[in-house]
């Protein structure tokens, strides 16, 4: 299923895997902007109705909330060592994003001049979060958990109920113990128009992250401007770069973590330095895939944007890795720390052979939620100041304005704006 290759950079394998974009069927835009103009309109009218219509769930019958009942049952029938896992990853997560609060300060400047930077949380953020098919719990803590210690106030988050009205326990479980109690049973691009523009029943938000299908990322960015968004996510992705004394197994290992998201848009790709190597790899993954029984869920994304390059230097696969700014590379180095500081394109780096991307993904504290698809290039993953908002603060004296106003003045009047001027001139 993976290709292997001698990698150039006209190697069409190569090319394939930079063109490689999350791209949105149009048919996709055209029913979410009927969706949201319907949902702006008639608010919850609407909102029921979609869910009724795409997800087969009546809002009137199951409740738009989760209730405090359905809050207990999940503290009561979850395990306690699945209970014990996430006390220890929102542990974690909450000790390295405690440390990405940004500080304010003061600056004073002679004759009365003080100016001064300050941050505030966001006051309310929608959180989308799938857990019709898989919970995908991680994600949850990935987004509340910053929130959380930006101080937002208001935090909601919106989940695909199953037919039945329930969602998955262990999601409920993580917003309990996280203690974010608004918790709707609304989804898709039904449920960000709900949450965008406010409903009879559903207060508007100012901000909405999480990931979704390509109805919920299209909503998304038709949204921005009404709210903020986080970003556009596209497929999971992930580069490897191996020196010959790296174990196959654990590449292979790796490789299949990603793709077996499935949907065949992934891409899972390694740069080793010998025919061999990659050989070994390949070999590693058709025997994991074998016996694990992981074929089909691997295979769409092995078939399209699985790669093992030949490479004949360390130095070529790192320049390589940089054009394609992957969301997680792994570098399975001896000598990791030479490289590391040439790795400029990546959503996040693990170095050293123990360090597997899933620890990441789970546990360690650092966030999961990252540039896909080349992004990495000029953004950045999901940080505490995704939920915070700064603003300066200008205080000027009478002998302040009075000693600059000339230099004010001519800059306004050299824009044509002459109002701009005149409010320092009467104050001369």
């Amino acid at each position: 299923m993976v290709t292997i290759s001698k990698f150039s950079y006209q190697n069409p394998r190569y090319v394939n895997l930079l063109k490689r974009r999350s791209s949105i069927p149009e048919e996709v835009e055209t029913t979410v902007k009927d969706v949201l103009k319907n949902v702006k309109e008639k608010g919850d009218e609407a909102l029921y109705f979609y869910m009724k219509e795409f997800d087969n769930v009546d809002i009137n019958k199951i409740g738009l909330f989760v209730s405090v009942e359905e809050f207990a049952s999940a503290r009561e029938n979850v395990s306690e060592e699945f209970k014990e896992a996430v006390k220890k990853a929102c542990d974690n997560l909450f000790k390295f994003h405690k440390r990405q609060l940004p500080k304010g300060f003061v600056e004073e400047y002679e004759g009365g001049v003080m100016l001064e930077r300050k941050y505030t949380p966001i006051n309310s953020v929608a959180v989308t979060v799938p857990g019709n098919m898989a919970p995908l719990v991680s994600t949850l803590c990935m987004n509340l958990v910053p929130a959380i210690v930006a101080g937002v106030p208001n935090i909601y988050i919106l989940t695909k109920p199953r037919v039945d009205g329930t969602i998955d326990e262990h999601l409920l479980y993580v917003a309990d113990y996280l203690n974010v109690k608004n918790y709707l049973k609304i989804s898709g691009s039904q449920g960000l128009a709900a949450v965008a523009y406010g409903t009879d029943s559903i207060k508007k938000v100012d901000a909405i992250v999480g990931p979704g299908n390509n109805y919920t990322q299209m909503a998304k960015k038709l949204l921005f401007g009404e709210v903020k968004i986080d970003s556009i996510a596209g497929p999971s992705e992930i580069a490897i770069i191996a020196d010959e004394n790296a174990n196959p197994t654990f590449i292979a290992a790796d490789m299949m973590s990603q793709a077996e998201h499935g949907t065949g848009f992934e891409a899972s790709t390694a740069f080793c330095l010998s025919e061999a190597q990659a050989q070994e790899i390949r070999k590693e993954i058709n025997n994991l895939c074998k016996e694990n029984d992981l074929i089909n869920a691997t295979k769409r994304t092995f078939e399209n944007y699985g790669d093992i390059f030949v490479v004949d230097s360390i130095q070529e696969a790192v320049d390589a890795v940089n054009e394609i700014a992957p969301e997680h590379v792994e570098l399975l180095l001896n000598d990791y720390e030479a490289v590391l500081p040439q790795l400029i394109n990546a959503g996040a780096v693990f170095v050293g052979e123990y360090s597997t991307e899933p620890v990441g993904d789970y546990f360690c504290g650092t966030n999961h939620i990252l540039p896909t698809c080349g992004t990495a290039k000029f953004s950045s993953g999901m940080s505490v100041g995704e939920f915070m908002r700064g603003y300066s603060v200008i205080k000027y004296s009478e002998t302040a304005l009075k000693n600059n106003a000339d230099y004010i003045i001519q800059l306004a009047e050299s824009e044509g704006m002459k109002a701009h001027a005149l409010a320092v001139k009467v104050r001369k």
